[in-house]
């Protein structure tokens, strides 16, 4: 059974709307693979209101306090509470479009094993597999040390000893994982409608920086995409 890890900031001004969308899109896109939701709370208990949200997802919940981990520490925290498991980490953004979404990352980790699987990629910055939707197992998660600032988090998603650097140099699989296809790091830029390029529908899943560029200028979108794809930086 895969874990399914959702972020829902406790006090945040978009949290109800954020998990109204991601329940919906789950129930209308089924996930096509034995799942357990647990919804990570990060800043305490939500709301009632929008804990009813999840009642058609059996989720469990999982209090944590707000610290500078962000979203990293909340993924870190359920990797402790469930160890051994196969974690698909879903920040508060994410939400489906098409049925099958946790089917394609089961099919990936069945066939080449523990590490980590990215709906998402970019070279900006350096080249990474984004954090906002990825899966993992739950060792190679706590392989890294906790992020201890807002620097820290983002040095586990792009700097120059990314976790999923850590992984790819010690020979565990690291890879994008889109509708057509399973890739490796050197060809993360490489299909199309991916983040950040064409319609984005090779995407396994949508979230705020889809929806910016889904919503940005066609200059805006050449440029950003334009960021995103080069140069491949290992």
């Amino acid at each position: 059974m895969i874990h399914v890890v959702y972020i829902a900031v406790s006090g945040g001004p978009l949290t109800h709307d954020y998990c109204a969308r991601f329940v919906g899109s789950y129930l209308a896109n089924p996930p096509g693979a034995t799942n357990r939701v647990i919804v990570v709370c990060n800043g305490g208990a939500l709301p009632l209101e929008t804990q009813m949200l999840f009642l058609p997802l059996n989720a469990t919940f999982l209090l944590r306090s707000n610290d500078p981990s962000w979203d990293i520490g909340g993924y870190m925290d359920a990797a402790l509470q469930f160890q051994g498991k196969f974690l698909f980490c879903c920040g508060e953004t994410v939400y489906f479009h098409r049925e099958g979404w946790l089917a394609r990352m089961a099919e990936a980790w069945e066939k080449y094993g523990n590490g980590m699987y990215g709906s998402f990629s970019s070279n900006l910055v350096r080249t990474h597999l984004n954090t906002t939707a990825f899966a993992c197992d739950s060792a190679s998660l706590l392989s890294y040390p906790r992020p201890m600032s807002r620097a820290d988090r983002y040095n586990f998603e792009h700097g120059s000893d990314a976790l999923w650097r850590r992984l790819h140099q010690h020979g565990k699989p690291v890879k994008l994982v889109t509708w057509n296809g399973v890739w490796e790091p050197v060809h993360w830029r490489l299909p199309m409608d991916i983040m950040w390029r064409g319609n984005q529908s090779n995407c396994l899943s949508f979230c705020s920086h889809t929806d910016r560029y889904r919503a940005a200028t066609p200059v805006i979108q050449r440029q950003w995409s334009a960021w995103a794809d080069g140069p491949y930086r290992l």
